[in-house]
């Protein structure tokens, strides 16, 4: 088997992006309860619901390179 056949796929650029640039920044400290890493919008959404207004959680987008505020 070649050695390209036993290699995972890439990672998508936005997760890729986060993994080799973010994640050791988040390593060297504590975790901010804000952050919840690369969940789904309607993941966010379900954490949110109980929550009251003005509550919020920073993710990794799903759609580009970055970050997404998702807000209550």
């Amino acid at each position: 088997m070649a050695e390209a056949e036993r290699l995972p796929p890439p990672l998508p650029p936005r997760l890729d992006w986060f993994v080799h640039t973010q994640m050791s920044q988040l390593a060297q400290g504590s975790v901010p309860e804000w952050f919840h890493g690369a969940i789904s919008r309607e993941a966010a959404e379900d954490l949110l619901a109980s929550e009251p207004l003005g509550s919020f959680l920073i993710r990794v987008s799903h759609s580009h390179v970055g970050y997404t505020l998702s807000y209550k």
